[in-house]
């Protein structure tokens, strides 16, 4: 099974594709996907929502989380609000089965993981996730990796026909 971890900034959106097989994780690609400032803001949020749908149905997402803003932030934006939500909005009509918003405390528990750890990782200390190109990557990008793994673990219920 295929998740996804999204991390939203004002400028860009990060996302980390990992793949489930046999109960082995590995991470599929990451990138990001650039918001053009020449667009006016529904004109970005329609843009970033088309590319990820395309995401979604190119590596057959079943599982996502969005990293989201903690709750005592001092510099919320609301440009990353606005995303979010049209992510959010999204993932409840695509090939999503399930999907989590991740405060640090609901990612570290999907991972069984200290909160502390998970902020390492994120910081820089790859100790936790040891993949080659990463230690030196930015925040955003680490945060959408360790959402990506932490939706690996959510549980689906099938359904036998």
């Amino acid at each position: 099974m295929n998740s996804i971890g999204i991390r939203v900034s004002p400028s860009e959106v990060n996302f980390c594709v990992t793949q489930k097989i046999n109960g082995e994780l590995s991470i599929v690609t990451f990138d990001k996907i650039i918001i053009p400032k020449a667009l006016d803001v529904p004109s970005q949020l329609a843009y970033v929502r088309t590319n990820l749908n395309s995401i979604f149905i190119e590596y057959n997402i079943i599982k996502a989380g969005i990293r989201v803003h903690e709750g005592n932030t001092q510099n919320l934006s609301i440009e990353r609000i606005y995303l979010e939500g049209v992510i959010q909005e999204l993932l409840a009509d695509c090939t999503v089965h399930k999907y989590f918003l991740g405060k640090l405390s609901s990612i570290a528990k999907l991972i069984e993981e200290p909160v502390a750890k998970v902020k390492e990782y994120i910081e820089g200390d790859d100790t936790l996730i040891a993949y080659e190109g990463v230690t030196k990557s930015a925040k955003g990008t680490r945060e959408s990796i360790i959402t990506a793994f932490a939706a690996s673990e959510l549980e689906i219920e099938v359904l036998s026909q």
